[in-house]
Formats: structure tokens, sequence, C-alpha cells
């Protein structure tokens, strides 16, 4: 059974005819409003609405005007809309009051008392419709559609010395792939760049307790599989394949990665385990769903009002409830303790700071194919590097040739749908929030704090 809210809409800044349009006509047919008796200027007019989020707009005299009073957001053509949240109204009925004289009246909310509680209630209200709706589209959608037209996926040999897959994950500009084990004809897992982190720590620690540095040859010698067999042996079992199919829904894609503390899975065309192997098709990530979400709502992205919320308001990223301290390192800060702290914090980024906390650089785990670069892992064996030289290293010795790519800054007055939309650019996993002007460091907001806000 449907159920309707008789809601008034009024505009007040004159004209000789007044129209209403919105969402609840399809932005196709209109509702004429009536002058308000008394009042020169002001039309009216009472709409039936279900609940829910709704946005409007008004024709004035042949041209389409919003009324900069009530609450208003631009889309993403550039056109401005008023909006609102009609709630369900209560069976209940309104109790009656006494006033001092003695006589009755119908008891009412006093604006002045309840207006920071009504602003709290539409605020939840906002929160959990936008929820409701991107519910709705990860249910309804599938990983298929996260799969390009065209493009390509890398895949590694188990049996490929690790060197080789070190620099071959640099010259394709990805720190982690899919494996595939020629010998059992299968998908066993994928390597990351905490792997080559772990590795990289180990030949330091190696050399550090007196063994002598490992040449290439050496370390050619070295495959994936012999250091996955070597860890199990250890009681370090390789972590188990986590992967997708076409036809599980968003929903389930985003759950899984966020369950298993995975960057990216891979989609494969059928289970392993079948009497033919399963092909990668993609990679999904949280940011390949992220831009999925955009460009389903990209023509009416204000419909999902809580991204228009300023980012100092909401309990995301640093400022969440149950977030883990911010970690931080500076330019001298040597790259083997930055390493470290990445794994043993279980963050994917660092800032890196000045002597008053203004943001220089960021090192993240996924630069650690940088070192491919003129060798610098194997001086890493015996070198102190640190994170400014590493960074310029990568970048040529120009740092500001490779910064801005590689960091992307908000502030607390930035608002969600900014966050988003940055977040779902290919390559941008982390988000660090600045002072506006001194460019301090205030936190930092990564694709799984989003992915925990809204998706989860």
């Amino acid at each position: 059974m449907s159920y309707f809210v008789p809601t008034r809409f009024v505009w007040r800044f004159g004209g000789r005819q007044v129209h209403l349009c919105g969402s609840f006509t399809r932005w196709v047919e209109t509702v004429p409003m009536a002058p308000v008796d008394g009042t020169p200027g002001v039309f009216a007019v009472v709409v039936h609405l279900p609940p829910g989020y709704h946005q409007y707009k008004f024709i004035v005299d042949g041209k389409w005007r919003h009324d900069e009073t009530a609450p208003f957001m631009p889309d993403p053509l550039g056109n401005v809309n008023n909006w609102l949240f009609v709630r369900r109204i209560d069976p209940t009925p309104t109790p009656v009051a006494t006033s001092s004289s003695g006589s009755s009246r119908t008891g009412g909310p006093n604006p002045a008392a309840t207006s920071h509680h009504s602003n709290g209630r539409i605020a939840r209200s906002c929160g959990e419709y936008t929820r409701k709706k991107i519910s709705d589209f990860l249910h309804a959608h599938t990983a298929y559609e996260l799969i390009p037209e065209s493009g390509k996926v890398v895949v590694l040999d188990l049996d490929l010395p690790v060197r080789q897959a070190f620099h071959a994950l640099h010259e394709q500009g990805t720190a982690s792939a899919p494996l595939w084990d020629a010998v059992d004809r299968c998908i066993p897992g994928v390597i990351s760049a905490s792997d080559f982190i772990s590795i990289l720590r180990r030949l330091r620690h190696s050399v550090s307790s007196g063994a002598n540095p490992m040449s290439e040859a050496e370390m050619d010698a070295h495959t994936i599989r012999g250091l996955r067999e070597e860890a199990a042996a250890e009681g370090r079992e390789p972590k188990r394949l986590v992967y997708v199919l076409p036809d599980e829904d968003l929903a389930k894609v985003v759950a899984r990665l966020a369950a298993n503390k995975c960057s990216m899975a891979p989609v494969l065309s059928g289970d392993p385990g079948g009497a033919e192997p399963p092909h990668v098709l993609h990679l999904a990530t949280l940011s390949g769903v992220l831009a999925c979400l955009m460009r389903h709502f990209r023509a009416s992205l204000a419909s999902l009002p809580l991204l228009s919320q300023p980012l100092g308001s909401l309990p995301l990223g640093t400022w969440s409830p149950d977030a883990a301290p911010l970690h931080t390192v500076t330019a001298s800060t040597s790259l083997t303790t930055a390493l470290a702290l990445l794994l043993e914090a279980g963050v994917s980024a660092l800032p890196v700071v000045d002597e008053k906390r203004c943001l220089v650089d960021v090192y993240a785990r996924s630069q650690i194919t940088d070192l491919c670069k003129g060798g610098a892992y194997n001086r890493l064996q015996w070198e102190d590097v640190t994170v400014a030289a590493s960074n310029s290293a990568a970048t040529g010795g120009s740092l500001s040739s490779q910064l801005g790519a590689r960091v992307w800054v908000v502030t607390k007055d930035d608002t969600l749908r900014t966050v988003v939309e940055r977040l779902a650019v290919p390559g941008v996993r982390r988000l660090v929030v600045v002072h506006p002007e001194t460019r301090r460091v205030e936190g930092i907001i990564s694709l799984s704090d989003v992915a925990q806000y809204l998706f989860l």
C-alpha cells in the first residue's frame, strides 16, 4: 500500500505564473502554483509525496529558479536544485496542551527549542536515505560491470624469480598481481606490495646479522614459489586466494574485500577447482566500485544528500570512533623504519611531514616497486636509504614532477562528494586531510574508510 505525505511548497519571490517541477514529476510534468490570497508575489501548492528524498525547482515566468533560502545543492551538470526529505508522519495523536490562561490549544514544538534536534534528525535521515540508495545500487549491479570493454590484466608465473617479478610489476605500473601455477594449472593467490616489503626486510635483517648481501644472480635463484613454500615451512601460510565471480553483486564484492582486508581481488570466469582453470577477467577494487557508483549517479548525484555534508562533520577515517592513531614520518626517516611501520601499523600509506607537521610528501606501500630504478632495492640490503631519497629516486630527482600525482589532499570543509569523486580516480587510494592555509596534516581518508562508511 502506497503512503503519501501532504507537502506544501511556497515561492515567495514574485512572478506572474509559477510552476513546480521535480524528481517526483520525473522532471517532465509541471504543477501549477496558486497565488496566496492577501500576500502579493507569493505562490503555493500542496503535493502528496512518498517519504524519502526529493529534488525540485520552480519555473517562474518560463525561467528555471531555485529558492536560495531553502536547502539547495548543485548537480554534476552545473544546475542548482532545491531538496527536501519527507518523513513518514507519526500516526500518534498530537497531545493537547493547556495555555496559561486555561484555554486549550493544539500542542506543537517550539522551533527555538527543537532546532538542534531537528537538524540532527535531518542529518541522520539523509545518511539513512543515502546508504539505502547505495545499498540498492550495490545489490542491483554485478562485478561484470567493473570489467572494461578493453584492457589488460597482469598475471605472474609462480616460478618467476622474485627480482624479475619486482621489475615486471614496476614496468606495468602496478604493485600486485594474481599468480599462475603452470604445474597445477590454477591460480593459487596474489603477490602484493606487502610481500615485497617483507622480502626486503628479511634481506636487510640477514645482512645486519652478518650475512653477505645477495647479488642479482643470487636473487634470481629465489622464485615466488620457493618463497611461498619457505614461508609455509616456517608456519607463515600464504594468504588464500580471494576472488569474485562476474555474476556476484557488488555488495558481495565490497564485503569480501573488506572482510579479507584486500585492496583488490581477481574477477574469475569460474570457481577454481573445476574441470577447466578459470580465466582472470579483471581485478575488482574498491576504487572500481566507487567509479561504477559515480557513473550510475553522475546525472543525479543530488539524490545522495549525504554526499553534500562537509568532511569535518562526519565520523570518517581518522575521525571514526575506532580509528587507529595517525602515523607519520619525516623526510629523514630511514626507509627500513618506514617499511616496518607500514606493516606493523597495518596502514597503506604514511604522510611525510616537516617539523611543523605540515605535509611534504607521502610514502605508500605501493611505492615499493619504485626501488627497481637504479637497483635501489639492492643497496637497501646494507645502506640506510631515507624516505626522501627513495621518493626522489622514484621521480628522477624531481619531486614536483610526481608529487601532484602521488599526493591528493582535501580539507575538512570539502564535501563527502569531493572525497568520493577523488577516490574514484584510478590509482588514488587515499586522501590526506590538511589545514587549508598551513597544510598541517589533520588526518587521512582511505578507500577502505569510505567503503566502511557508505557500503557496510
